[in-house]
């Protein structure tokens, strides 16, 4: 009977543990519904008092305030950020990708999350070829993150909720919580745990219902139903397909080199971005649509709008001015500017079949553009597909654009292997942890290892040693030369032999033998195991490092045990299996 009311008392506590979370889940989804639509209001503001303004402005102030606009903003702002906030410096969908895979809270931190929230609008507003969608989510797994840390939650849950946030901020964008939820799959943690994704969807719906109550439902690319007929048109919708691969590999690539050029001849990131808001406003006096997000005109060629000349012109403007604005560092994310310059590359495909087969639907080629070039750029084929259906509610474009992403991404990976935010990652420094099932992979032995160790000097006498190690229980201890170096190991059996046989002044280093298994203080345990298992040996001595051979501790399999169970902390108290 004890036993059963114990388990009932567990089953209840656990019971009320995933209510807590499922209700903890929908706040913070709600809450980053509501982040991301103050933003978007923000970026509006910003963008009518700054480049609206400059663009309002008559001759002959127009092109020099055009100009002068980007460049004292993306100034002043790149100063700031590196004297105020320097974590919130680089690429934004690489920092919550390295947040999740590496737990670094400090990516994530208030102060950086503050930054991105209020610097970000202002580049956008100054006319910054970039777009909201990657700082939303900095911003919403900021907030996910800071919630589960104020509610206490364990290591694993805080980091759960990472993912939580990005499924919720995409959703919120766009009005799209499927795309948020695999996106959130693709881009951050990569895996369908069962639990996890459970969360993710409920953070994501969460969100959605915000941005409707909000917004009232209206996606925020809202696009029409769109035609095809003629088999033909498959071979337009091909090109699409390679043309956006072949511009998205390259764009990478080009990215990746032109930062380097840019530090090399400009260490200061200040006057980088006075650079780069100089040769954008410039691009900006040619094809003006390009400043800013440019949803406006992503929203005219999904409805068929446009010429080809002019959606052209976009393209390569915006194509250029989006590789000069990352590698030069200005603020901003890489979503909106794929679907832009997609779309545009779309539609001029689109306009330019149609004057050979009349009845041609541009606005349908604008939609498969979009979502090529973003397959491409990010390397998330099956979001980049939800995404258009999601937007248009149409299955009929499924076929054509499954054809369109799969090239893409096929070409695009044959140029950059790695896609924009893999490589942004690289390029910042950044390492991502590899994800492991076992806990002892980011433990080293110095963190395992007994380190006051018992040890016997090689030139002592078995009687001198018996002395030194009485009262101890262990079964070896390492032996050390005068200089603390490693010189071997020596079993208590073997003293005691020594002792029964009447030779106490025998001295240790003809009693001791050569360690099996010598193991290093920074090395991982999980590679000491390894070897422990190849070389049949169960403990190991432990030295500073392979030139010194001073020995710092020992290892034995409880030391490996208990590190175990110290890696494998109770967070299942809070399980995140909340449909269980």
């Amino acid at each position: 009977m004890p036993v059963t009311t114990r388990g009932r008392r567990a089953l209840r506590l656990r019971t009320a543990a995933r209510r807590f979370l499922l209700l903890t889940i929908v706040v913070i989804g709600a809450l980053c519904g509501v982040l991301a639509v103050l933003f978007h209001k923000f970026v509006e503001i910003a963008r009518e008092q700054l480049i609206d303004r400059a663009l309002a402005v008559p001759e002959p102030w127009r092109p020099i305030l055009l100009v002068l606009t980007p460049a004292l903003v993306f100034a002043s702002l790149a100063w700031c950020i590196n004297r105020f906030a320097p974590r919130a410096v680089g690429a934004n969908l690489a920092r919550v990708r390295l947040a999740y895979s590496n737990n670094d809270p400090a990516l994530l931190g208030a102060r950086s999350i503050a930054t991105t929230f209020l610097a970000t609008p202002l580049s956008l507003g100054a006319g910054a070829p970039l777009g909201p969608e990657g700082p939303i989510v900095v911003i919403s797994s900021g907030a996910a993150e800071a919630v589960a840390r104020l509610l206490h939650f364990p290591r694993r849950l805080v980091r759960g909720m990472i993912p939580v946030g990005v499924a919720a901020g995409i959703a919120a964008i766009f009005n799209t919580p499927i795309t948020g939820v695999v996106f959130a799959l693709e881009e951050v943690f990569g895996s369908a745990d069962r639990g996890l994704l459970g969360g993710v969807i409920v953070g994501a719906v969460s969100a959605a219902v915000v941005e409707r109550s909000l917004l009232g439902g209206r996606p925020l690319l809202a696009a029409p139903l769109a035609t095809w007929g003629d088999a033909r048109e498959l071979l337009g919708f091909a090109l699409i397909g390679i043309l956006a691969g072949i511009v998205s590999g390259y764009a990478i690539t080009v990215t990746h080199h032109l930062k380097r050029w840019w530090i090399a001849l400009m260490p200061s990131a200040s006057l980088r971005a006075a650079s780069a808001g100089l040769l954008i406003g410039g691009i900006g006096l040619v094809s003006p649509s390009i400043l800013g997000v440019g949803y406006g005109s992503v929203s005219q060629w999904l409805h068929g709008g446009g010429t080809a000349e002019q959606t052209i012109v976009a393209f390569g403007a915006k194509t250029i001015a989006f590789v000069i604005a990352l590698s030069a560092g200005v603020i901003g994310g890489t979503f909106a500017p794929s679907l832009f310059m997609g779309a545009a590359l779309g539609a001029a495909i689109g306009h330019v079949a149609g004057r050979t087969f009349p009845g041609v639907d541009p606005g349908a080629y604008a939609l498969l553009g979009m979502g090529s070039f973003f397959a491409g750029l990010l390397r998330s084929p099956i979001a980049a597909i939800l995404i258009v259906v999601e937007l248009t509610r149409d299955y009929d474009l499924m076929i054509p654009l499954m054809l369109a992403v799969s090239l893409s991404v096929a070409i695009s990976r044959r140029i950059s292997p790695n896609s924009m935010v893999e490589q942004q990652m690289i390029d910042e420094g950044y390492v991502e942890a590899k994800e492991s099932a076992d806990p002892l992979t980011s433990v080293k032995v110095s963190e395992v290892m007994t380190a006051t160790v018992l040890s016997v000097a090689a030139d002592s006498t078995v009687v001198e040693a018996a002395t030194a190690l009485a009262g101890s229980t262990h079964r070896y201890y390492p032996v050390t030369d005068s200089n603390r170096r490693l010189a071997g190991i020596v079993s208590r059996e073997s003293l005691e032999r020594a002792t029964r046989d009447n030779v106490m002044g025998k001295l240790v280093r003809e009693c001791m033998e050569k360690p099996k298994l010598v193991a290093v203080r920074n090395e991982p345990v999980i590679e000491l195991v390894r070897r422990m298992r190849l070389s049949g040996a169960h403990r190991a001595p432990v030295i500073d490092n392979e030139q010194s051979g001073e020995v710092v501790g020992f290892v034995s399999p409880t030391d490996v045990l208990k590190a175990r169970l110290r890696q494998t902390p109770a967070e299942d108290e809070m399980p995140f299996e909340i449909f269980e």
